[in-house]
């Protein structure tokens, strides 16, 4: 799921608006989630109670992490015993895959160490982060750093942009440009929201309502799947939905990790955070959704759709049958898409641009991985434009899935 939260315009990034600190004023502390000291995770659980985003929630961190715990390192920025800062990561060994398009050409042995919770809840200051980053790497136990989800009209982004300790001390590389990060905003009702998109837009999204419920003989219904009862009932025919897709089968992808979601969404559904979907067509689900809905915010955090029903837009009529029952059942404030694609972007009334760091410890191996990524990018990006050109990139994407995927 995505690991930062979304802002609405009555709400303000964590960090912003404290009275200014000092570096000599505090204290940084590291701890694992399970060695930390029960006065320390007493200041963790009202620090997550002012924060949208369930990574800063003490709770959330040992269940949805469970099994990992013990990777779970976190840093506290503590004066005079308050707790003014809180930056949880998870370390772990992550391949870095070299692509050309979606072929994976290499995989390479990472252990990465990846913040939690996007931008970092720090003050707003370079010292602060200064302190934070040169304590990690007192610490070790990573060969790199991993950023992502970062807005790019952050403090924090600016920081790993220009900051002469990151300069010094590691060997940085964004491995994609940034990009829009769509969100919905959910004002008023329903209506009014189909009211805001032009005409055409209407008539299009309505049209691909029309054309599935047309295929599946008027029989199309959603499902929604709240409660500790309900996680079978979803998850397991959720599973079968993703392993036809080619995210599965070529990339091992969408649910393919089953044992570690299935006890996510029994631990979410406990705490009242599970909120998934699935769309039927008469008895056959063909599309799921598994989200979960933490403090006025839906996450979306992996969707899918039956193959047989690519040309019959499952996934966006999901999408907006799902966004309907925000509106009308347990209301959210922000339906939070993830990254961008088209499809998503239909249904979104606001956008972000989210940026992506790796910071290397330096070393022949470091620079070998971001050269070679760097290359296969590069290569992809210009085979892509030439294919564009030509009128087969959207042929050749499809004969990738179909092959891929039968292998």
């Amino acid at each position: 799921m995505p690991d930062y939260a979304i802002l609405d315009q009555e709400q303000r990034p964590i960090g912003v608006g404290l009275p200014a600190l000092q570096p000599g004023d505090c204290s940084l502390v590291s701890s694992t989630i399970d060695t930390a000291p029960p006065d320390l995770v007493a200041k963790w659980r009202v620090f997550g109670n002012s924060s949208l985003s369930p990574m800063h929630n003490a709770d959330w961190l040992k269940g949805y992490f469970d099994g990992q715990t013990r990777n779970l390192r976190v840093y506290s920025l503590l004066e005079a015993g308050a707790l003014r800062g809180f930056a949880p990561f998870l370390v772990r060994d992550w391949p870095l895959k070299w692509y050309l398009g979606e072929l994976c050409v290499g995989s390479f042995p990472l252990r990465r160490m990846r913040l939690l919770g996007g931008s970092l809840a720090f003050p707003e200051n370079e010292a602060f982060c200064d302190l934070l980053l040169s304590r990690i790497l007192s610490d070790g136990g990573f060969d790199a750093l991993l950023f992502e989800e970062i807005p790019v009209d952050s403090f924090f982004w600016k920081y790993l942009n220009t900051s002469s300790l990151i300069r010094n001390s590691f060997l940085p590389y964004q491995p994609e440009a940034a990009s829009r990060h769509p969100i919905l905003h959910i004002n008023g009702t329903f209506a009014e929201y189909m009211g805001k998109f032009s005409s055409k837009h209407r008539n299009t999204l309505q049209r691909k309502v029309r054309k599935l419920r047309d295929f599946s003989g008027g029989d199309m219904r959603l499902g929604r799947y709240e409660s500790p009862a309900d996680v079978a009932a979803f998850f397991d025919v959720a599973v079968e939905i993703s392993r036809k897709t080619y995210q599965w089968k070529l990339h091992q992808r969408g649910l393919s990790e089953i044992d570690m979601l299935r006890e996510r969404l029994r631990f979410a559904s406990d705490k009242g955070w599970m909120r998934c979907y699935l769309l039927f067509c008469g008895e056959r689900a063909v599309a799921f959704i598994l989200g979960y809905q933490y403090e006025g915010t839906f996450f979306l955090d992996e969707i899918g759709h039956d193959p047989e029903f690519a040309n019959y837009s499952a996934g966006t009529v999901l999408q907006l049958l799902c966004v309907e029952d925000l509106f009308n059942y347990n209301r959210a404030r922000i339906f939070d898409l993830q990254d961008f694609s088209r499809y998503k972007d239909e249904l979104s009334n606001d956008s972000y641009v989210q940026g992506r760091v790796l910071l290397f410890r330096p070393g022949a191996y470091a620079r070998f991985l971001r050269t070679g990524h760097s290359l296969c990018s590069a290569v992809t990006l210009a085979a892509s434009a030439s294919l564009d050109r030509l009128g087969l990139k959207s042929r050749v994407k499809k004969l990738i899935r179909r092959v891929g995927g039968a292998q």
